[in-house]
């Protein structure tokens, strides 16, 4: 298409006009004055047919409307109803409703509604291809009509001349079946085919356009049907959505199945017949398509045509070994052979000698065993189930071979096969094979297993075999099999302790090599074999259990002597000790008021408390000794906690704090006054020791009426400091009060007869006051059966006293 006629159909379609396009001057339309908010859902809708019919997209025809001049408003505007009719449909009378698009001849065209599940056996083959979402016989308004399509009323001829004359023709078939031609006149089509149409119309072009027909013409005529008309065809029967429906000339009787849903649970798939007239036209068996591919059956259809689906006459189960199981139409005179071709044949795993037939008779089912040579014999009847049963799994002509061959497998049994050509096919036996014994497992006639045992040397000697028979297995072992996996263990000092595969000839170097070597803790001059008893020690009862061997091994893994010619045996535990003087570097921390504060490393097992604060430099001037604490790292092995957890599940009274730390109560100012005296303790690793600045308060929590923290006064006890908290509360345990001093040591309150001694009170204490526990009260039934109890003592008293 020119870009003149490119244009021009722009016009045409932004006119959304009926007017014939002879009539309309392409110059003399003025896009610029048109406005958008003047056109109805239906002019938009045929201006959307008539892009698609065209092959324009609406890019194209925005930016060709641009280039006309039409404004960037109204062209917004344009864009916002083309979006709009097509997501909703439009809302005007000739829009996309819940029926269908409306039609140029004014007829809406039907669209597919979805199909009931309830109502429908998907089992039934054909029925997905009518209601399948991937699979659709919606009819395409946008191919060419073929030449055997029959005009009729509603059709629109276009007619494109050009060359030295040039004339553009939108002519609709009226309803007396002919188009009007300028200067020409009425031209007679309806009922002619577009192929007889298109001779008819160019013959009368000739008389206007003379060049047309000459030998050189310089006048050309392009001549086709545009908008096709809308057909009402009527769908009856066994279909799901039985009605009239609406659509394009050009659809076919598949079409109209589609709508209708296709046929339902009753009706038929290859005996639908077309009625045109009153007359039986064709008979379509969707089969020829749905399984052989044949297009020519879906016949076109034509304005008034009646389709009628009857019930089925045949219908069979079809189950088992089959590639499409399911519910299938058998007609006539139709085989087991027909059924199959249907069912898409057998799958590999059929067993295709055989199928099961049940049959319904008049009183009851029979069965029948249909063998492959009747297949094309037996005659379908409706009600039949069909089932293809599987192979056997098991094999007519194997055998097979494991363990210590050097390629275990399956193998073919041929005629006369051995034991020996067997094991020769596997290439022959491992140098690792246990000679003295094989197996063959043999399956008996009555599926019972047999052990048949063969001496494997006398085998590959030729001096015995065995014939072989289908589904013998045959097992040949290493010698690895019938023993334990031979392993050593290392334990100790080592880079990579724990167990390792036995080798034949291993030395003590050996292991101590594949364990990555020596850590630089062990001690190479004490290593130490234990080795189990043999076997025939162990057949005697004893008290020993195991050997023990003691030997010396360089760092270089050298052994001197008799030493050196050990070798190791399966199972043996090889412990590499530390040495005795060896000590990981041990740390402590020294925070608070000391000049230099940090981390130190113990120099000796019996580092003090004071040599560290001699280390650090000694304490600050606002250090406050009697305050200082140390705290100590505690590791709580596996076992304990586990004991913990029994003991807190056993007694929920019990608490255990696993704070990974203790408190170590020490008094930093009587060891700072007598160093190297039995309070001035040792170090050990990861201790952490604080040495606070001098506290000014004094805490007390626990049972008074306001815990607080008081300001310390010198020379004032505990009651001071518990009438600071306003006193003791009503469940205050006041014998029991202790104080918590700032090193983490404790001091509690004495009693002697009616007199209490407090605990002293240092600066940064903290007075704690137990309290007693909650009580629930006496509820009124137990008040009740105080009272009466009572009251029966009361009763037996009386009653004592008075036969006293």
């Amino acid at each position: 298409m020119n870009l003149r006629c490119f244009i021009f159909s722009l016009l045409i379609i932004l006119s959304a006009s009926s007017i014939q396009a002879q009539s309309i001057d392409p110059n003399s339309v003025d896009v610029r004055s048109m406005n958008v908010d003047d056109m109805t859902d239906a002019q938009v809708i045929r201006m959307i047919q008539e892009m698609e019919k065209r092959g324009l997209s609406e890019q194209q025809v925005i930016a060709l409307a641009q280039a006309r001049g039409m404004s960037q408003d109204q062209i917004a505007k344009l864009r916002q109803r083309i979006n709009e009719v097509k997501l909703t449909g439009g809302t005007g009378a000739g829009s996309v409703g819940a029926s269908g698009m409306t039609s140029d001849s004014g007829m809406t065209e039907s669209i597919k509604k979805p199909v009931d599940s309830a109502v429908a056996d998907q089992r039934i083959f054909g029925f997905s291809f009518f209601n399948n979402e991937n699979l659709t016989f919606e009819p395409n308004i946008n191919l060419p009509v073929p030449p055997s399509y029959v005009l009729g009323p509603g059709d629109e001829i276009l007619i494109d001349v050009w060359g030295v004359s040039q004339q553009n023709y939108n002519l609709p078939i009226d309803k007396n079946g002919s188009i009007n031609i300028p200067n020409v006149g009425p031209v007679q089509l309806g009922g002619l085919t577009q192929e007889a149409a298109q001779k008819r119309i160019f013959s009368k072009l000739t008389s206007i356009y003379s060049d047309l027909k000459s030998s050189n013409p310089r006048t050309f005529a392009s001549i086709n049907v545009g908008t096709v008309k809308s057909i009402k065809v009527n769908v009856i029967g066994e279909v799901f959505l039985p009605g009239t429906y609406t659509l394009p000339g050009t659809a076919t009787a598949f079409n109209a199945l589609y709508l209708s849903g296709g046929p339902n649970k009753d009706g038929s798939f290859r005996n639908i017949q077309v009625i045109r007239n009153g007359e039986l036209l064709a008979t379509l068996d969707v089969y020829e398509f749905l399984i052989r591919g044949k297009s020519d059956i879906n016949v076109p259809l034509s304005d008034g045509d009646v389709i009628l689906v009857p019930t089925y006459e045949k219908r069979v189960k079809v189950g088992g070994e089959f590639k499409r199981n399911g519910i299938f139409e058998a007609k006539g005179e139709e085989k087991i052979s027909d059924l199959v071709e249907y069912a898409g044949g057998f799958t590999e795993d059929a067993y295709t000698y055989r199928v099961e037939l049940y049959r319904t008779t008049s009183r009851q089912r029979a069965f029948k065993d249909v063998l492959a040579d009747n297949y094309e014999k037996i005659v379908i009847q409706s009600g039949d189930s069909v089932f293809a049963g599987s192979v056997l799994e098991r094999y007519e002509n194997k055998v097979s071979i494991e363990g210590a061959v050097y390629r275990p497998g399956n193998y073919e049994l041929s005629e006369g096969l051995t034991l020996k050509q067997l094991i020769d096919n596997a290439d022959g036996v491992r140098e690792d094979v246990f000679l003295n014994r094989g197996l063959v497992t043999r399956l008996m006639d009555d599926l019972t297993l047999q052990n048949i045992t063969f001496n494997v040397g006398e085998v590959l000697r030729g001096e015995k075999d065995i014939e072989l028979q289908r589904e013998d297995m045959v097992t040949i072992s290493s010698i690895d099999d019938l023993r334990e996996i031979r392993t050593v263990e290392i334990f100790g000092e080592v880079q990579y302790p724990g167990e390792f595969d036995y080798n034949e000839d291993m030395t003590l170097s050996d292991l101590v090599f594949k364990s990555g070597g020596f850590k630089e803790s062990a001690s190479e001059a004490f290593i130490e074999i234990s080795r189990r008893l043999s076997y025939d020690e162990a057949h005697k009862a004893g008290d020993k259990i195991a050997h023990v061997y003691q030997f010396t091994i360089s760092r270089e893994l050298k052994m001197n002597g008799e030493d050196a010619k050990f070798i190791l045996s399966p199972y043996d535990q090889v412990f590499v000790r530390q040495s005795p003087g060896y000590e990981r570097k041990s740390v402590v921390n020294v925070k608070g008021e000391v000049n230099y504060a940090g981390q130190f490393s113990l120099t000796s097992k019996k580092e003090r408390v004071s040599t560290i604060i001699m280390r650090a430099g000694g304490l600050s001037p606002n250090a406050y000794s009697k305050g200082a604490m140390l705290t100590r790292k505690v590791e709580v092995s596996q076992k304990v906690k586990r004991l913990r957890e029994q003991l807190a599940a056993s007694d929920t009274s019990l608490v255990f704090d696993d704070l990974g730390f203790e408190v170590v109560s020490i008094d930093l100012e009587k060891i700072l006054n007598n160093p190297g005296a039995k309070d001035d303790i040792f170090l050990q690793n990861g201790d952490e020791l604080v040495i606070p600045r001098e506290l000014q308060t004094v805490k007390i929590s626990g049972g008074v009426l306001n815990p607080l923290s008081a300001s310390y006064i010198e020379g004032k006890g505990m009651k001071h400091y518990i009438r600071s908290g306003g006193g003791f509360d009503l469940r205050a345990k006041k014998g029991k009060a202790y104080v918590i001093y700032p090193n983490g040591a404790a001091a509690s309150t004495k009693s002697f007869l009616f007199f209490r001694n407090y605990p002293k009170v240092m600066p940064g204490s903290e007075i704690v006051v137990p309290q007693k526990p909650d009580r629930d009260p006496i509820p009124a039934t137990a008040w009740i059966a105080m009272a009466s109890a009572l009251a029966s003592l009361s009763l037996t008293i009386v009653t004592i006293a008075d036969r006293m």
